[in-house]
């Protein structure tokens, strides 16, 4: 039989019920849910890895283990699904397995810095210092201060849009010339756009928890895109507000 891969959450009422279970601390149940839902669907790589976090929080690893590994054979792309695998077997005491499930994790999404942390954890508790130590130095990239990003991204959407309206506002340069210039400062904000888009993204792998929340909630993830897309159209304003300022400077000036 050919096992299909599950790439979306789904609509199951039992899914939904055990997500609700789980997040009032009533496990067993949600439990009892999952194994309904899965009655239906048992090829579904997302309810198989949220039951897997479930058993991981009744302490029941070896079951937790070869769920997951169901899950992973419906769909290795899951970095949760390694991430699950990877607690449910240093939790059994195979720490090489366990490291070797975390480095999928990490392959699959360098910037999971709660997967970097945990095979950090590993590798030094396997005395693999230099590993360890290689681990924390990439942790430490992710996670140290991007508080200010907002602010500097802005600033420098800002100083382009203040550039651009002051070329938009010189008179008698060649239009080559002008628009040439033009276009540069509109690829540099694009790219600015797309980093800040990355280390927003970024963000919300670090601070997603995927052990202690059995089933991330739709609505959440859907409120933080949402988000995200205010955030980028607050940068274009940004940059808008700049040009007219450029324009209102050259006019200034002259």
């Amino acid at each position: 039989m050919e096992i299909t891969k599950r790439m979306s959450p789904p609509d199951s009422p039992y899914e939904e019920q055990a997500a609700s279970l789980a997040q009032q601390g009533k496990v067993n149940e949600a439990l009892e849910c999952y194994d309904l839902a899965l009655t239906s669907n048992p090829y579904n790589d997302v309810i198989l890895n949220s039951k897997a976090i479930a058993l991981i929080s009744l302490d029941r690893f070896r079951e937790a283990l070869e769920t997951t590994k169901r899950a992973a054979a419906i769909n290795p792309a899951s970095v949760d699904i390694w991430i699950n695998m990877g607690v449910a077997l240093e939790k059994l005491d195979r720490p090489q397995e366990a490291a070797e499930a975390l480095e999928r994790a990490v392959a699959l999404s360098p910037y999971n810095a709660y997967a970097r942390a945990l095979l950090g954890i590993i590798y030094q508790n396997m005395d693999m210092g230099e590993k360890a130590e290689a681990q924390n130095r990439k942790l430490q990239e992710i996670v140290f201060p991007k508080g200010y990003a907002g602010f500097f991204f802005a600033t420098a959407a800002f100083l382009l849009g203040i550039l651009l309206g002051g070329i938009q506002g010189v008179e008698g340069r060649p239009p080559a010339i002008s628009l040439t210039s033009q276009a540069v400062i509109v690829v540099f904000f694009c790219i600015i756009c797309w980093l800040y888009w990355r280390s927003l993204k970024m963000w919300t792998e670090i601070n997603r928890n995927v052990i202690l929340v059995p089933v991330p909630s739709m609505a959440k993830q859907g409120r933080g895109s949402n988000v995200m897309y205010v955030i980028l159209v607050g940068m274009v304003i940004v940059f808008v507000v700049g040009i007219l300022t450029g324009n209102g400077v050259w006019t200034w000036l002259h």
